[in-house]
Protein backbone atom coordinates (compact mmCIF):
# COMPACT_ATOMS: atom_id res chain seq x y z
CA UNK A 1 0.00 0.00 0.00
CA UNK A 2 2.71 2.29 0.83
CA UNK A 3 4.25 1.77 -2.40
CA UNK A 4 1.00 2.71 -4.39
CA UNK A 5 1.16 6.01 -2.36
CA UNK A 6 4.55 6.91 -3.53
CA UNK A 7 4.07 6.15 -6.75
CA UNK A 8 1.17 8.24 -7.09
CA UNK A 9 2.82 11.03 -4.95
CA UNK A 10 5.56 10.87 -7.46
CA UNK A 11 3.57 10.83 -10.53
CA UNK A 12 1.28 14.27 -9.37
CA UNK A 13 4.55 15.50 -8.63
CA UNK A 14 6.20 14.39 -12.27
CA UNK A 15 2.96 15.92 -13.80
CA UNK A 16 2.56 19.28 -11.66
CA UNK A 17 6.74 20.25 -12.63
CA UNK A 18 6.21 19.85 -15.97
CA UNK A 19 2.92 21.50 -16.44
CA UNK A 20 4.88 24.93 -15.12
CA UNK A 21 7.42 24.30 -17.72
CA UNK A 22 8.96 27.31 -19.52
CA UNK A 23 7.13 28.72 -22.58
CA UNK A 24 9.67 29.51 -25.70
CA UNK A 25 9.05 31.71 -28.22
CA UNK A 26 11.22 31.78 -31.25
CA UNK A 27 11.32 34.37 -33.98
CA UNK A 28 11.33 34.41 -37.88
CA UNK A 29 15.22 34.32 -39.47
CA UNK A 30 16.68 37.53 -38.92
CA UNK A 31 19.32 38.28 -42.20
CA UNK A 32 22.52 40.38 -41.49
CA UNK A 33 24.02 41.14 -44.77
CA UNK A 34 27.07 42.74 -43.50
CA UNK A 35 29.21 41.64 -40.72
CA UNK A 36 29.71 44.19 -37.88
CA UNK A 37 28.68 45.48 -34.70
CA UNK A 38 24.65 44.84 -34.31
CA UNK A 39 22.01 45.79 -31.66
CA UNK A 40 19.23 43.22 -31.33
CA UNK A 41 15.73 44.95 -30.81
CA UNK A 42 12.78 43.16 -29.41
CA UNK A 43 9.50 43.40 -28.21
CA UNK A 44 8.72 41.62 -24.82
CA UNK A 45 5.44 40.94 -23.51
CA UNK A 46 4.42 38.98 -20.27
CA UNK A 47 1.23 39.44 -18.36
CA UNK A 48 3.18 38.33 -15.39
CA UNK A 49 6.78 39.98 -13.73
CA UNK A 50 9.38 37.48 -15.11
CA UNK A 51 12.64 36.96 -16.21
CA UNK A 52 13.32 36.41 -20.01
CA UNK A 53 16.51 34.66 -21.59
CA UNK A 54 16.90 36.08 -24.55
CA UNK A 55 19.37 33.43 -26.66
CA UNK A 56 20.58 34.36 -30.01
CA UNK A 57 21.41 31.54 -32.64
CA UNK A 58 23.87 32.37 -35.99
CA UNK A 59 21.84 29.43 -38.17
CA UNK A 60 23.92 26.81 -40.85
CA UNK A 61 23.14 25.82 -43.95
CA UNK A 62 21.38 22.99 -43.13
CA UNK A 63 19.51 24.21 -40.17
CA UNK A 64 21.80 23.96 -37.41
CA UNK A 65 21.44 26.69 -34.89
CA UNK A 66 24.63 27.77 -33.22
CA UNK A 67 24.63 30.26 -29.95
CA UNK A 68 26.40 33.47 -30.21
CA UNK A 69 24.72 35.58 -27.53
CA UNK A 70 22.27 35.40 -24.46
CA UNK A 71 21.36 37.44 -21.85
CA UNK A 72 18.48 37.74 -19.23
CA UNK A 73 15.80 40.80 -19.25
CA UNK A 74 13.31 41.41 -16.44
CA UNK A 75 9.92 42.18 -17.78
CA UNK A 76 6.47 42.35 -16.53
CA UNK A 77 2.83 43.99 -18.03
CA UNK A 78 4.49 48.04 -17.78
CA UNK A 79 7.69 47.41 -18.76
CA UNK A 80 8.82 49.44 -22.22
CA UNK A 81 8.98 47.91 -25.35
CA UNK A 82 10.90 47.20 -27.60
CA UNK A 83 14.46 46.00 -25.24
CA UNK A 84 17.52 46.97 -27.27
CA UNK A 85 20.36 45.18 -26.20
CA UNK A 86 24.17 45.28 -28.18
CA UNK A 87 25.17 42.03 -29.57
CA UNK A 88 28.05 42.36 -30.78
CA UNK A 89 29.74 41.58 -33.67
CA UNK A 90 27.79 39.57 -36.06
CA UNK A 91 29.25 37.95 -39.40
CA UNK A 92 26.96 37.80 -42.59
CA UNK A 93 24.56 35.34 -42.11
CA UNK A 94 21.29 33.81 -40.57
CA UNK A 95 19.70 34.80 -37.16
CA UNK A 96 17.33 33.30 -35.09
CA UNK A 97 16.14 34.60 -31.27
CA UNK A 98 14.68 32.48 -28.98
CA UNK A 99 12.92 34.00 -25.73
CA UNK A 100 12.99 31.47 -23.14
CA UNK A 101 10.03 33.13 -20.70
CA UNK A 102 9.99 31.36 -17.09
CA UNK A 103 6.38 31.60 -16.83
CA UNK A 104 3.86 29.59 -18.53
CA UNK A 105 3.29 32.26 -21.23
CA UNK A 106 4.93 34.62 -22.81
CA UNK A 107 5.70 36.71 -26.60
CA UNK A 108 7.88 37.88 -28.98
CA UNK A 109 7.21 41.19 -31.05
CA UNK A 110 8.50 42.77 -33.84
CA UNK A 111 12.61 41.31 -33.67
CA UNK A 112 15.41 43.26 -35.51
CA UNK A 113 18.73 43.39 -35.83
CA UNK A 114 20.75 46.47 -36.62
CA UNK A 115 23.94 47.47 -37.22
CA UNK A 116 25.26 49.94 -35.48
CA UNK A 117 27.18 52.76 -37.14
Amino acid sequence: MKKVVLILLLAFFSFSTSAFADYIATSHDLTVSQSAQHKLSVGLWSSTNETVEISLYSKGPSGQLNRVFSTTVNIGPTSPSPVEISVGYLSAGTYVLKGEFQGSYGSLGMVSLNQVY
